[in-house]
């Protein structure tokens, strides 16, 4: 048997970190509002004859072998995939390819995706059935325990929903809201928003706990700005509900404002320059995908001004990625 699954990555338009628990406990009504794009993470699975367990990763060029499932550990190299192996414990041996078509810290949320494409395939493959939330909170769980340190979840709702969402994070249980599901206005987006890779960050999980950490010890700045933060993407998605572009511009603008100020690392002098030379040249306001200190970019523009806020990007050291909207999330074909 062989199974194959497909999932999109995101850019997040507003409300990231505030994904992280506790930090939407305490930020009652918090919202993160995200665009999957083209830009994918892949699996392949085929079964064996015997009990080997072969895990290549062809994007780092990595290969895990072991023969069984209860010899399969933890390995450094792999570790993620390694344990969603260990927790979804196929029922024989397989050879498992991935594949992330992106960047090494892209910001896109690759890995997570991934996951989420690992673990469809997996399910699949035991015939098993299980709700796109308890994929998603597996997956959150497993990444913990790979980074020993907070993560988010809105990069695995892009992978299993696709689309433009709104994801209303609650006590018991959280909302996904399609947003902007005019095709004419969505097109619109897609040319007026700029994706960039703008240089590798360091290590995220390392930011996101500096943001939490100077919330959750009551740094006055910090939660001031993450009040805006919250403010802005319920903003951004009244905004991306109406197809106001104009005013998702403006959003876009002060999420970023209040998001460089959070913690140390988020920005820094070179990407501050991209940004202000890009904004020289048309564009209306440029924000970090993910954590920041560098990865991808996103930078929306005047009509009419994309080529030459391009040639800025390209100027400054960034790549223009080209992308679209995803229409669709998790996809799992049995293909022989």
């Amino acid at each position: 048997m062989i199974i194959e699954a497909t999932t999109p990555n995101r850019v997040d338009l507003a409300g990231g970190t505030l994904d992280i628990y506790p930090i939407y406990l305490f930020e009652e009504g918090s919202v993160t509002v995200n665009m999957a794009v083209t830009l994918t993470s892949e699996v392949r699975i085929e079964t064996r004859d015997d009990e080997r367990i072969v895990i290549h990763a062809v994007d780092v060029d990595t290969v895990v072998e072991a023969n069984s499932l209860d010899a399969l550990r933890h390995e450094l190299r792999l570790d993620l995939i390694c344990r969603a192996v260990r927790f979804y414990k196929p029922r024989m041996g397989v050879n498992i390819e991935t594949r992330n078509n992106v960047k090494k810290g892209s910001g896109l949320g690759a890995s997570s995706s991934l996951l989420i494409a690992l673990s469809g395939a997996l399910t699949a493959l035991n015939g098993e059935t299980r709700s796109k939330e308890e994929l998603i909170h597996v997956a959150s769980l497993l990444e913990a325990q790979t980074l020993s340190t907070l993560t988010g979840k809105q990069d695995y709702y892009a992978a299993m929903y696709g689309g433009i969402n709104a994801i209303w994070f609650g006590l018991v249980e959280n909302r996904v809201e399609p947003l902007l599901v005019d095709p004419t206005v969505q097109r619109e987006l897609e040319e007026r928003l700029i994706l960039s890779f703008a240089g590798e960050p360091r290590f995220s999980g390392v930011t996101n706990w500096h943001m939490v950490r100077n919330y959750i010890d009551g740094n006055k700045p910090t939660i001031r700005n993450m009040a805006e933060i919250k403010a802005s993407a319920i903003a951004m998605a009244e905004c991306l509900r109406a197809g106001d572009l104009d005013a998702l511009g403006e959003n876009l603008a002060h999420e970023w404002n209040c998001r460089r100020m959070l913690a140390k690392g988020v920005t820094n002098r070179q990407i501050d320059a991209i940004m202000a030379n890009a904004a020289r040249h048309g564009a209306i306001a440029s924000k970090l995908c993910g954590a920041g200190g560098g990865g991808s970019m996103i930078t929306f523009v005047e009509p009419g001004a994309r080529d030459a806020v391009e040639a800025s990007l390209r100027s400054d050291g960034a790549e223009i990625l080209d992308y679209a909207v995803a229409p669709a999330g998790l996809d799992v074909r049995v293909v022989a």
